[in-house]
């Protein structure tokens, strides 16, 4: 039976064929940038340079030299959150934030360094600037909220929350990681300072490859210390970016992969969009049928995720029957989200995730949809 691939918000399943071939090339003109003068190694430093440009312009013209590679977006937001220097101590984050935001956040609190609040929804779709002006202080100097929930797929206002946080002279930390590719980010109109994502969801990359992204003034610490390829006399860490923070040798191929997976949704991002768009309306309205459905996803939604739940039946086990009888690849359970379950009142049973991609197709839906059909009518619900 041939596997019906839903579980693109983990993992984007599909490959274009550009993304593939820049990183077998570069694979197969190994070199270290930066670090030596012969033509690979130049070869090499130009192309990872020229992907900090195009980045830098597609997320709002933003200097290159602020475009900073790491291996995920989890390293990106480690950087920011323990980097800065919490010249105040009141930080605001999102019920919506992944544990990577979450567990760094908390771990600060616990040393000692910040005090935290969580802004929740009136809505229950979706933050916005009203919602964070409610709990915003004199002492608050970071608000972190992600672009896109990786729970529900929801998007919350950012751009008007970026702007908010702008004129209250408050920093604004965005996790674009299920945002990136499905939602165009310009950091400057939206003031965002700091934007963190990975490639292999939205951008269609191997995973090991993410990217931060800043426009602020405020720089962050270093988390890592090591050889640039710069000051090597130097005995402390450099202070320019991108240098102070990418110690050791960086992925070449990963990083020529990122620039052609940015590349291909650049081009073609309206058709992207509306195909996603199309496929998650139509399972919205699919799953709708169904009275022991519970849909968490705002009818509004297009950005390729749809979470549910079949009444109190666990969503992995629910998952485990998609896979098992049909090869169909979900996400069930918490999705590195607690605060987000708890107030969808989902911890117990967690969510059935199905996350698309503009490759999938109506006919797989279909096939989805069928299957939880059968369940609901084996499980007599």
């Amino acid at each position: 039976m041939k596997l019906i691939y839903f579980d693109n918000s983990a993992t984007i399943h599909y490959k274009p064929r550009c993304v593939m071939k820049s990183f077998l090339k570069a694979i197969s003109h190994s070199a270290n940038s930066g670090r030596s003068g012969h033509k690979l190694s130049t070869e090499n430093a130009i192309m990872i340079w020229r992907t900090r440009e195009f980045i830098a312009k597609e997320m709002g013209d933003i200097e290159p030299e602020n475009v900073i590679f790491t291996k995920n977006c989890t390293e990106g937001l480690n950087l920011v959150l323990k980097g800065l220097p919490y010249t105040k101590r009141n930080v605001i984050y999102s019920c919506f934030e992944h544990n990577s935001v979450v567990r760094v956040l908390h771990e600060l609190e616990k040393e000692g360094k910040i005090d935290l609040t969580v802004v929740y929804p009136q809505n229950k779709n979706y933050i916005t600037a009203s919602d964070v002006k409610k709990v915003l202080e004199d002492d608050t100097y970071l608000v972190c909220v992600n672009s896109l929930s990786n729970v529900s797929g929801n998007k919350n206002d950012i751009e008007s929350i970026g702007n908010l946080c702008h004129k209250n002279e408050v920093l604004f930390l965005c996790d674009h990681a299920q945002g990136a590719g499905h939602i165009k980010v310009d950091m400057k109109k939206s003031n965002i300072d700091y934007l963190c994502f990975s490639g292999q969801k939205g951008f269609f990359t191997p995973q090991g490859i993410g990217c931060l992204c800043i426009n602020s003034g405020v720089f962050p610490k270093p988390l890592m210390f090591g050889g640039t390829g710069t000051e090597s006399d130097n005995l402390f860490q450099p202070k320019n970016s991108p240098e102070c923070y990418e110690s050791g040798t960086l992925p070449a191929p990963l990083i020529a992969s990122l620039k052609s997976g940015v590349e291909y949704v650049s081009k073609d991002f309206e058709s992207i969009e509306k195909k996603t768009k199309e496929l998650t309306k139509f399972l919205y309205d699919e799953l709708s049928n169904f009275e022991e459905i519970k849909i968490y996803t705002a009818e509004e939604s297009g950005y390729g995720v749809l979470s549910f739940n079949i009444e109190d039946v666990p969503s992995t086990e629910v998952c485990d029957f998609l896979d098992k009888k049909y090869n169909i690849a979900t996400r069930g359970g918490l999705h590195c989200a607690p605060l987000a379950h708890k107030f969808f009142g989902t911890l117990e049973s967690g969510m059935v995730r199905v996350s698309l991609c503009h490759k999938n197709t109506f006919r797989e839906l279909n096939v989805f949809v069928d299957a939880i059909r059968d369940f609901i009518d084996k499980k007599e619900i």
